[in-house]
């Protein structure tokens, strides 16, 4: 079996590469970077594949003003203390995410219930996490959504404790497995929830590197949740009520981040730090004149 998952492996990043030729470059970033006549040939390439056709005096300028001399130098994910401080704490609640949500899926081993049937569950519990964490991110603000679903999966973890037996029940323990499922489905909504608010946090110039930094913490955490898994295996109270704890650190995490709600998209860190400093009522007129 590993053999045969070894001859398979070197494929996937060589079909990867094949995809580059048919990637464009983002032309928000594009024009942020200065490089204005590639953004404009990629827009042109887009309403071609769209069946349409860009205006004859279409332009695009940089959005940053560079005869302001406000930027004396290049920024960076790392040029900005508060950037850096940002940064960190949503990898940290990221990894705590990442934890959380792959490690609940393999935790299934340790519930009072036929292992197959479990696993479905937790698969079509998926469906309408995607849903729950759409409808709600149209109105509900990031930090309440993101912290709100860690605590509930935090809980709905450490209450399988209370449904925990020493022996495989007959039947299975439905109170148990509800609630498992309940708990996979907000952990799956963080997930996905996640992401969108590291993307609102962060500028045009930065975000790219933010996001691929953010995509390491979740990777780490599943990483280190198998082996909680097999602890859980002597004692499955301690499984459930890690992956618990550790949702609502999560959770507390945005304590440290502000709101990203309604708030307009920025191209430079000196544009976020200014935005980040602004009152809520003001960011909002700012986004409602545009």
């Amino acid at each position: 079996m590993e053999d045969h998952l070894q001859g398979h492996l070197p494929s996937t990043p060589c079909l990867l590469h094949l995809n580059y030729p048919f990637v464009s470059e983002s032309p928000r970033w594009l024009a942020v970077k200065g490089r204005t006549g590639e953004a404009l040939d990629v827009l042109t390439k887009f309403a071609k594949l769209n069946g349409k056709k860009l205006p004859g005096d279409l332009a695009t300028s940089n959005p940053v003003d560079t005869n302001a001399g406000s930027t004396t130098k290049p920024e960076n994910l790392w040029s900005a203390r508060w950037a850096t401080r940002r940064i960190a704490t949503i990898m940290v609640a990221g990894f705590a995410v990442g934890f959380v949500y792959y490690g609940v899926q393999l935790n299934v081993e340790n519930l009072n219930f036929n292992l197959y049937f479990t696993v479905g569950v937790n698969a079509l519990m998926e469906i309408p996490a995607v849903f729950i964490g759409s409808v709600f991110l149209s109105f509900v603000d990031r930090r309440t959504l993101f912290s709100s679903s860690a605590f509930v999966a935090g809980v709905s973890c450490i209450l399988c404790i209370l449904f925990t037996k020493k022996t495989m029940t007959r039947g299975g323990n439905f109170a148990q497995l509800s609630v498992e499922s309940v708990g996979f489905m907000v952990a799956s909504t963080v997930f996905d929830v996640l992401y969108v608010y590291c993307i609102e946090l962060f500028p045009s110039n930065v975000r790219n590197l933010a996001v691929s930094k953010l995509r390491q913490s979740p990777m780490l955490g599943a990483a280190i949740a198998p082996h909680l898994v097999s602890l859980g295996r002597l004692n499955p109270r301690i499984s459930f009520l890690t992956f618990g704890e550790f949702s609502i650190f999560g959770g507390l995490m945005t304590i440290w981040l502000p709101e990203t709600r309604n708030a307009p998209p920025c191209e430079t860190l000196e544009q976020q730090e200014k935005l980040s400093s602004a009152p809520i009522t003001q960011i909002e007129l700012l986004d409602s004149s545009k």
